[in-house]
């Protein structure tokens, strides 16, 4: 997920000249302006150039209380953290696609290219520096919920481990889908992170929930638009391997295209009783091959024939 890849309108999008004399004035003005408190303002600091302009981007998505931001930025300075600063006592991850950022503490200094990611707690003073260009996903977590004690405490990874994968494929996930993607998405989310900086393995089990979880995200939001819906293309979707996937779901009494056949037919269900489409139609829309195929789908699954739920709908509203 980059930032100009993904849906709704940016937050953030300013661009402001690198000769203003006030560059920095209008550059905080501006920010507050557009986002007011959604994205508090850093402190930053613009280098002085004769010519061109500095432009930032951010396109900002709550998930229950959460907050996961795609960010464009030239090269800027500022600072953050302190019992006083900008985000207050959080942990916030980096996840960089292009160009770098360079975090610097009383601690430590560590710096963040393109393929990396950090999760660092923000209750210290951070100064940072970022590079021209530079392309990256932020997820802000409240302090409590993540595993990373300690003071002014960053940690590093590489965004091809697998648990670093499945991380950033979850929070695409949860930018695709329109609205708060709400309160199971963000506990997925505030677990696959945990999980990231434990070390632990994909295949553990402290996973499955969070896989699972972000496997029925991705099921939902194909389940009509992709009638080749398989085990592959949602493992592929998730950057796991279809062994992994089917493991995590050991526990679910069902297995992945059982999940989806039920999920497909429970969509059914419900507009066999609120609109007037035809078993036919139906079965195409919801990727059965036929109309007997889904008669007996349905059958089996509600044990009762989509006639029969139609008719009893019908009479129930007619004895209303």
């Amino acid at each position: 997920m980059q930032p100009d890849d993904g849906p709704g309108r940016f937050t953030i999008d300013i661009t402001v000249p690198y000769a203003d004399q006030s560059r920095n004035d209008v550059l905080l003005s501006e920010w507050q302006r557009q986002a007011g408190g959604l994205v508090p303002a850093p402190p930053l600091s613009l280098p002085r150039r004769s010519e061109g302009a500095y432009s930032v981007r951010i396109r900002q998505r709550p998930i229950w209380g959460l907050v996961v931001e795609d960010q464009y930025s030239d090269a800027v300075t500022g600072s953050t953290g302190g019992p006083d600063g900008h985000l207050e006592d959080r942990v916030v991850l980096h996840a960089t696609f292009r160009g770098s950022w360079l975090f610097a503490s009383a601690r430590r200094t560590s710096t963040v290219g393109a393929g990396l990611l950090c999760v660092r707690r923000n209750d210290a003073p951070w100064d940072f520096e970022v590079q021209r260009g530079t392309r990256a996903l932020m997820l802000h977590v409240p302090a409590r919920d993540v595993d990373l004690r300690g003071p002014g405490r960053l940690a590093t990874a590489a965004q091809d481990t697998l648990a670093a994968r499945l991380l950033l494929a979850h929070l695409r996930t949860c930018a695709d889908l329109p609205g708060d993607p709400g309160h199971a998405a963000r506990n997925a989310t505030v677990e696959l992170l945990n999980g990231l900086l434990r070390g632990q393995c994909i295949d553990d089990e402290a996973f499955s929930p969070a896989l699972v979880a972000a496997a029925k995200e991705c099921i939902e939001a194909r389940l009509l638009i992709d009638a080749d819906l398989t085990p592959r293309t949602i493992a592929a979707a998730l950057h796991v391997s279809v062994r992994t996937l089917y493991r995590a779901f050991t526990h679910e009494g069902t297995s992945v295209m059982g999940y989806v056949r039920r999920r497909r037919l429970e969509r059914a269900r419900a507009e066999l009783t609120s609109t007037c489409w035809t078993l036919s139609e139906l079965a195409a829309r919801w990727h059965f091959g036929d109309s007997s195929h889904f008669i007996r789908a349905y059958a089996k699954e509600f044990a009762e024939t989509p006639s029969a739920t139609r008719r009893r709908s019908l009479s129930s509203r007619g004895g209303e």
